[in-house]
């Protein structure tokens, strides 16, 4: 066709004059807009029935345009052929996916009990996965529309669909699992959008989030599932789901920034003016490759080489394409410029337009507020070969009563409640003192955070300073907690763990830099201690206090605890802490104690300070005290000061230990102090 066109415009207008005014304005006609595939393959094209009157009637035989027209009319007659092939295989190709759609048939993986997908078929056990595609707020739902078109599942499939909603300021959107633009955009390339329906008041506030997200990390917005600066040993790209966690049911989505360009291709149709003006941005950042748009930028990792004099400051950027990605950010450009096709031909077909209503649902008034399903679940047995699902997710400290898990390797035990409290034991010997009391749950192993620059002290978990939190998650699994929190533009995650070999709990902290500036903060400590039987400290906690005596090691930079017997018969006990950071986060140890002098505390009096408590001690905010050996209320107390580089992620660990000899726990110090990560 391109052979026919070239040669078809090598003549100018006084030349094609002489073919006639009639033939002058199809030929025109011809140069400015191109035939389709069927019309080419059928000629249908004015231009070349007029041609062929003119070459067929001799007039102008003889004359200069006469071997011009010839070969107009050859290369014609090749790029018909060749249409009428291509138009062939095309409707082979139409025979082909019709045969294979026809062939699919999706009720093997529909529960009617549940009334709901499973996620997958799992071909070696011969049985569907036990987890359900359950949310209207997904790319499955154009899935589920298909198959309720088909006839394959009931109508009541798509009621059964979850739709949590979320509050994010005075507005309640429609929740998805990860809170992806995919989730919210895919089904949108095929199916149309009704206005003021719920799905595009979905679509719409879910771009309107993302934006803001965006604006409120300074960086570009468009974050969905996509590859990110993590390789496996084959130096391979790993892949998993991002999102806003506003907008998504998971929890820690707010750990890692991933900003795919492919998710703002998709919005196109939805915000275009701030589409082009991200792509823009994304573009500026050396995002735009040779082949289109790079697969992402890492803003959680922070660029270790430079390319020539450019260097990008804010992220890593995933030099890779995928298909599935590319494929996408084309149909949603095919859509946006030329009017929508692929949802028109969609639409198009009879059993879609039977269930648009579908599409229409119309928006709720006022949606509950919910973030889990209220659906219930049909009762499972479970077989030999299955493994019961394990684990409590809390996005809040303020339940009606505490929710507590235990940890324990036989002999050390530790309990930690949701909102950060809890005890150590050894034996029959509490470490840490507690109370049972639903409605204070202020007492355990803490450690407070201060930035000296903002005067500002918060705390790894909601105990003891409590407050407002800007986010807040708790997750409890068979063998550790974590804590997740986001405060002043730091977030914090702290792992709980007991080792199932030694008699020590290890508390790992992990602080990310999400702000733009340096920031200069202090780490701190608390473990008050009891060391005694829980009756024995509750009816004398006064004179239980009397028999422990505390020691600080500076060459170690750990504290030590011993409870003097008061009997003969009584064992003794002693108690070790530390705060280790991770060595792969402190690059230069060699004069670590003099950028870090020792710094501790052991008395609770000194620590807290006067008309003060532990929501606003003394010691976690001014200079610790140095204080050893038999003081009235022992706590055992350290200081750990670090900067953060923006984007920067630095752990800590805050170790406690228990034995029955000064050497065993001394030891343990050494171990877990040793290389810990």
């Amino acid at each position: 066709y391109l052979a026919w066109i070239e040669i078809l415009a090598e003549k100018t207008g006084q030349e094609l004059a002489l073919l006639g005014p009639e033939a002058m304005l199809a030929i025109r006609q011809d140069l400015s807009s191109a035939p389709s595939l069927l019309d080419l393959a059928q000629g249908q094209v004015s231009s070349i029935r007029i041609l062929r009157t003119i070459r067929d009637d001799y007039v102008l035989a003889g004359t200069p345009i006469s071997p011009w027209l010839h070969r107009v009319m050859k290369a014609f007659d090749t790029a018909q052929w060749l249409a009428g092939e291509t138009v062939g295989l095309i409707r082979q190709l139409q025979i082909n996916v019709n045969e294979l759609s026809a062939g699919m048939n999706l009720r093997f993986l529909y529960d009617p009990k549940r009334k709901l997908f499973a996620i997958g078929y799992n071909v070696s056990t011969d049985r569907p996965d036990v987890s359900s595609y359950d949310l209207l707020a997904s790319e499955s739902r154009f899935g589920s529309f298909v198959a309720i078109a088909r006839g394959d599942v009931p109508l009541e499939h798509w009621f059964s669909l979850g739709r949590p909603y979320g509050a994010i300021g005075r507005q309640r959107v429609l929740l998805s699992w990860t809170g992806t633009m995919f989730e919210y955009l895919m089904p949108l390339l095929f199916q149309s959008s009704y206005h003021h329906s719920l799905l595009d008041k979905a679509a719409r506030e879910a771009v309107a989030v993302q934006i803001a997200y965006g604006r409120a990390r300074r960086v570009p917005w468009g974050i969905s599932e996509s590859a990110f600066a993590d390789l496996d040993l084959e130096k391979t790209y790993q892949y998993k789901a991002f999102g806003v966690p506003a907008l998504g049911l998971k929890r820690g989505l707010e750990e890692q920034l991933v900003v795919a360009p492919y998710a703002t291709l998709l919005a196109l149709n939805v915000a275009p003016k701030e589409s082009v003006k991200n792509l823009k941005q994304l573009a500026g950042l050396g995002m735009l490759g040779a082949y289109g748009y790079y697969e992402a930028m890492d803003f959680s990792r922070q660029p270790q080489r430079e390319s020539g004099n450019h260097r990008t400051k804010r992220g890593v950027i995933i030099e890779a394409y995928m298909a599935h990605h590319q494929g996408m950010a084309f149909l949603a450009l095919t859509n946006f410029l030329h009017g929508n096709p692929f949802q028109r031909r969609f639409h198009s077909d009879q059993r879609v337009r039977a269930f648009e209503a579908l599409l229409q649902e119309r928006i709720p008034t006022l949606p509950p507020l919910q973030l889990t399903s209220s659906r219930p679940c049909e009762p499972t047995l479970l077989s030999a070969d299955l493994i019961a699902p394990a684990g409590s997710t809390f996005t809040t400290p303020h339940t009606t009563t505490p929710k507590s898990l235990l940890l324990s390797n036989g002999r050390y035990g530790l309990m930690v409640t949701n909102s950060g409290g809890g005890y150590s034991q050894w034996g029959r010997h509490e470490l840490t003192r507690w109370r049972s009391d639903q409605t204070c749950d202020c007492q355990g192993t803490f450690c407070y955070i201060h930035e000296a620059e903002a005067d500002r002290v918060w705390s790894t978990t909601y105990h003891p300073t409590g407050g407002k939190i800007e986010g807040y998650s708790v997750d409890f699994a068979l063998d550790r907690a974590v804590f997740r929190r986001t405060d002043n533009e730091i977030h914090i995650e702290t792992e709980v763990v007991v080792s199932p070999e030694d008699d020590v709990e290890v508390r790992r902290v992990t602080l990310v830099n999400r702000s733009s500036r340096t920031r200069h903060l202090n780490l701190t400590s608390y473990v008050e201690l009891s060391m005694a039987p829980h009756n024995a400290d509750r009816q004398h906690p006064a004179f239980n206090k009397l028999f422990i005596q505390t020691e600080a090691f500076p060459e170690q930079r750990v504290l030590l605890a011993h409870r003097r017997p008061r009997g003969e018969n009584e064992p003794p006990l002693y108690v070790a802490h530390c705060l280790v950071p991770h060595p792969s986060d402190q690059t230069d140890q060699t004069d670590q104690s003099d950028k870090n002098p020792f710094k501790f505390e052991t008395d609770r009096g000194r620590f807290i300070g006067r008309g003060r408590t532990l929501a606003n001690p003394m010691g976690a905010a001014q200079e610790l005290g140095n204080s050893q050996g038999f003081v009235l209320d022992p706590i055992l107390s350290l200081r750990q000061s670090t900067v953060l580089e923006p984007g920067q992620r630095i752990r800590f660990s805050l170790v406690l230990a228990a034995g029955a000899a000064r050497e065993q726990v001394l030891l343990l110090m050494d171990k877990y102090s040793d290389s810990f990560a």
